[in-house]
């Protein structure tokens, strides 16, 4: 009788035991399996075809599916990327901007295949470029933007000296920034860095604006502004009537900083360097 009540008690454990485990197994399964579906893939596959002209697009990315047309450029529109540097092949055009009008796009490829897609979303990393019998083809990382470099560094420069005082700073941003301008807002500022520093166009061409620099300091200004409701984060948080112009020196100088950190930039979704 103790031996069967033994064995009885040691198989009820054992069962127990067993169907811990099972269900212990089955929640890590589905808590994997949902991991999984979340985490997007980030190389996206872009095809065109054609020849002068080439029509084609990358895929699922931007939360879209947009139809591209690229055209072979002389020299790059807007400003350079990095110093030092000349790509060897660019392609400019547009795309369909889902609920907008068509938004322009540039690929820029350096050395035999590699380089950057920059278009209205940011500015994202190219890899395997190859032209085909019938058109081009590349891979795109549309989830993590290029990280910055040297340029970027002294774009956030300038444009905290352009931004130095009260009497230079536009309080009412509207993202218009005139040529003509003798005051600035934190967007316009960066904007007229990039000018002066890359030759870009700023905001002229709805490109140049996305650049690691101005990215960056988008997402310093996100950190500080959790629980606000800014549509456009650099004119919410230059409008905000908390915002000081010590708050703005220190934002440059924060974004600075954070251009170095290689934790913070792969937590706002920068690319590896």
């Amino acid at each position: 009788m103790y031996h069967s009540s033994v064995m009885r008690r040691l198989s009820s454990n054992a069962f127990g035991l067993l169907a811990l485990a099972i269900s212990g197994l089955v929640c890590f399964t589905m808590m994997l399996m949902a991991a999984t579906s979340k985490t997007p893939t980030a190389l996206s596959t872009c095809t065109f075809a054609g020849n002068s002209v080439v029509t084609g697009s990358c895929g699922s990315i931007f939360n879209q599916t947009p139809a591209m047309t690229l055209r072979p450029a002389d020299s790059v529109v807007g400003g350079v990327w990095r110093s030092g540097s000349s790509p060897s092949t660019v392609w400019f055009g547009d795309m369909t901007d889902q609920g907008y009008p068509n938004a322009p796009i540039q690929l820029q490829i350096y050395g035999a295949d590699s380089g950057i897609f920059q278009t209205v979303y940011g500015w994202f990393p190219v890899t395997q470029y190859r032209t085909t019998p019938s058109g081009i083809t590349f891979e795109m990382d549309a989830v993590h933007e290029v990280s910055p470099n040297a340029l970027d560094a002294q774009i956030i420069h300038r444009a905290a000296e352009i931004l130095s005082s009260p009497a230079v700073w536009n309080r009412s941003d509207n993202r218009k920034c005139p040529p003509n301008a003798t005051t600035w807002s934190i967007f316009c500022a960066g904007v007229r860095a990039i000018e002066e520093i890359t030759g870009g166009t700023g905001g002229g061409h709805g490109i140049d604006h996305r650049r690691p620099a101005l990215e960056v300091i988008r997402g310093v200004v996100e950190d500080r502004s959790k629980g606000r409701s800014y549509n456009h984060a650099l004119m919410g948080y230059n409008n905000d009537s908390t915002t000081t112009l010590a708050d703005v020196q220190s934002l440059f100088s924060e974004a600075l900083r954070r251009m170095s950190d290689a934790t913070w930039l792969a937590a706002h979704g920068f690319s590896a360097k």
